[in-house]
């Protein structure tokens, strides 16, 4: 569905239905939407109608949907639906479940975005998505929904991304950080608060996979640990770091480098014991991004998910190869 915003605003009422509609547009829903700018390095940042673009005059404060999220996720879920169901589909079944990076509402290009063309009915990936902005991984593994998608959907491979806004929401960060000493190396700023929360994630983790691979004993699992975020004054990284006393910038990206690598060899560890029968997959995402790629503190922009969702494709097309005789 095209509309032009050329001439004519659209009314709330249509985009909302452009929003549910699994055959409109990425692109021409970005020109009708932004991102709040007092939101924008939130770990669950804020998404309205563009008031150049969408009559807001009727809208409370321009329409801040709380619905944003669930919209985003049902058209996505519709789109899988019409893929699947097409006759001549030869492609994978995927289900996956996350944060932001698996789903930013509509105005960035995310990884499961850049993995699943919902339009090439035929083959590629089909993605059954389950993310949502803003999800914690605790709430995430609670609510398991996960069990219910893949028993009925039988993917081939599950795709989770989650931990990050455990670390940072609500200015999380600063309890994991000590302060700023004139002394202190980065690695020595995380402090045992830090120690016992990367363990408590990866306890979860390590919950959730035994728990899938006893019921779903041919599913294969991925996950990922993130790349180095910049710490720019916002809300998620550089504040937190700020009111422990650490201002100079390229300590900042120090630090976070050393829980991104602290994050990523946690899970490596993990995913090496032999309870999980080699079924459980990494993708090391550091350095992919770059500096220049990030949308804001903790978000790829869309080159740097594309970057990020090709190692995913690389990732999946490898463990597969022997099950589908796809070349990598």
């Amino acid at each position: 569905m095209m509309v032009n915003t050329s001439n004519a605003k659209v009314s709330p009422f249509k985009l909302r239905r452009m929003l549910a509609d699994p055959r409109s547009d990425n692109s021409e829903l970005q020109r009708l939407l932004v991102v709040d700018k007092e939101s924008r390095d939130s770990f669950e940042p804020i998404i309205c109608a563009n008031p150049e673009t969408v009559d807001t005059t009727k809208m409370v404060n321009r329409g801040m949907f709380g619905e944003i999220s669930r919209l985003a996720r049902e058209r996505r879920q519709l789109q899988y639906r019409l893929k699947v169901n097409n006759p001549f589909f030869s492609g994978q079944k995927i289900v996956s479940e996350g944060d932001s990076w698996f789903q930013f509402p509509f105005l960035l290009v995310d990884v499961i975005d850049q993995l699943f063309n919902p339009f090439d009915y035929f083959d590629g990936y089909a993605v059954f998505s389950l993310g949502a902005a803003g999800d914690l991984l605790e709430n995430i593994i609670n609510e398991d929904e996960i069990t219910q998608a893949i028993e009925t959907e039988k993917p081939e491979i599950f795709l989770i991304s989650g931990g990050g806004n455990d670390l940072v929401a609500d200015g999380n960060l600063a309890n994991f950080l000590s302060e700023f000493e004139p002394d202190r190396q980065a690695a020595d700023y995380l402090n045992e608060e830090f120690d016992r929360f990367l363990e408590k994630i990866i306890q979860l983790y390590r919950g959730l996979f035994l728990r899938l691979l006893s019921r779903f004993p041919s599913l294969k699992i991925i996950c990922h640990g993130y790349d180095y975020g910049i710490p720019n004054n916002g809300v998620s990284l550089g504040q937190p770091m700020i009111s422990k006393g650490i201002v100079d910038q390229e300590l900042q990206k120090e630090i976070l480098q050393k829980i991104i690598d602290r994050w990523n060899e946690a899970q490596i560890r993990l995913l090496e014991n032999v309870e999980f029968g080699g079924r459980v997959f990494h993708v090391d995402c550091r350095n992919a991004v770059g500096d220049d790629n990030w949308f804001d503190e903790l978000h790829p922009n869309n080159a740097g998910f594309k970057a990020v969702a090709e190692l995913f494709d690389r990732k999946i097309k490898e463990i597969t190869v022997n099950d589908r005789g796809l070349k990598n």
